[in-house]
């Protein structure tokens, strides 16, 4: 490791360097680490601990290494640790001495409670949108096929019969729930930790009100201590990430189970499935399997971070360093997951006359003809 070593005679070793760093998820924190820098360095310069001329030179080259990150030209190096030093090395490069001044009145614990947030802020609009592209898909399904009757099941055994499009508005209104977590999560999480420093604040003349502002966040910490070690948002994130994981799972195995030559009731198109190594006849719904095998891996990642929290002592630890790629993964299975279930949709057919035939059954009309002798005086227990 090259840097913050000042009090130190040797150098990190190798092998503790690699274990310590955090580049390889911190590479999708690069984005937001640079705008939370230009907000900070754009409030030092309004307080005046910055000048305008050094105010301005940090923010342009800010933008610079932003561009070089959008052009594919600017990846993080381990030795630097992480993307915060990673970032302020390359400014160090491109505008010399100024860049020394950037890290004024701010921590590495605030600065990465900040990235995290935004990060999480980004997915959470992300999958809102994705939810409702996804109701989209089930609306237009239902519609396509709203005389369409087949059996409703509890036990997995034919209860009574029901509407297709029923079925399918049945997971609208998980998905409703989900985007309706998403969105108060993200009311939570809208907090900035700039200010917060290491655990106590700073000395020096700051507003952390405008950096949040700057930041397009609602609000500002109100406790330093808990700002720099707070990822309560990140374990609610991960629980909505996994909740919305275990519908589209149940829709998963929903559809696998109609699209079975015994139910017969939907088929999957040849975009979404795929073939048997040793079976040519056979056409597989392997995207929809995987979705439904992805929550497990979700549910797996709520419970890790959770098991992290929950040992720590009052104020940052190093620990939290593992609430992150629980995060970026989740994050990125996720968006796949309602991307892939949203196609198949669009991929899926229904056998009317296959639903029809099993809703036929007549021993599904029971309850109806015990409802018709209630409504002829009949007691409810007392009607065959």
């Amino acid at each position: 490791m090259q840097v913050l070593r000042k009090a130190f005679t040797q150098q990190l070793d190798e092998i503790v360097t690699a274990f310590v760093n955090s580049v390889d998820a911190d590479q999708s924190l690069i984005e937001v680490d640079i705008k939370g820098s230009i907000a900070h360095a754009t409030m030092l310069t309004k307080q005046g601990l910055l000048t305008e001329p050094q105010g301005e030179n940090i923010v342009a080259g800010l933008n610079q290494i932003l561009q070089e990150y959008e052009d594919g030209k600017f990846t993080l190096d381990a030795c630097f640790e992480d993307v915060h030093m990673n970032v302020e090395k390359r400014l160090q490069a491109l505008i010399g001495e100024d860049a020394l001044r950037l890290h004024t009145a701010r921590s590495r614990n605030d600065q990465v409670a900040l990235d995290l947030r935004l990060f999480v802020l980004h997915q959470v609009e992300l999958h809102k949108e994705q939810i409702k592209v996804l109701q989209g898909a089930l609306a237009k399904c239902a519609l396509a096929n709203l005389d369409a009757v087949m059996p409703g099941y509890t036990h997995l055994q034919r209860a009574q019969p029901i509407l297709f499009a029923h079925a399918l508005h049945a997971f609208m209104e998980m998905f409703k729930r989900d985007g309706e977590r998403f969105a108060d999560l993200g009311k939570r999480a809208s907090v900035s930790p700039l200010g917060a420093g290491a655990q106590a604040g700073s000395g020096l003349n700051i507003d952390p009100h405008f950096s949040a502002e700057l930041l397009g966040l609602n609000s500002c910490f109100a406790n330093s201590i808990d700002a720099v070690s707070d990822r309560d948002f990140v374990a609610e994130y991960l629980f909505a990430a996994a909740l919305t994981s275990t519908h589209l799972s149940q829709m998963a195995e929903t559809f696998i189970i109609w699209a079975t030559r015994e139910f017969g009731f939907i088929a999957f198109s040849d975009a979404v499935t795929t073939s048997s190594s040793l079976m040519p006849q056979k056409k597989n719904p392997d995207p929809v399997e995987i979705v439904r095998g992805k929550a497990g891996v979700m549910l797996g990642e709520l419970v890790s971070v959770l098991a992290t929290l929950k040992g720590l002592p009052l104020g940052y630890n190093r620990d939290l360093q593992e609430s992150k790629p629980p995060a970026i993964k989740v994050a990125k299975e996720l968006s796949n997951c309602l991307a892939v279930m949203t196609v198949a949709l669009q991929n899926l057919t229904v056998n009317g006359e296959n639903t029809m035939k099993a809703a036929a059954d007549p021993e599904m009309i029971t309850t109806d003809l015990v409802e018709y002798l209630v409504n002829r005086g009949t007691p409810f227990r007392q009607a065959p």
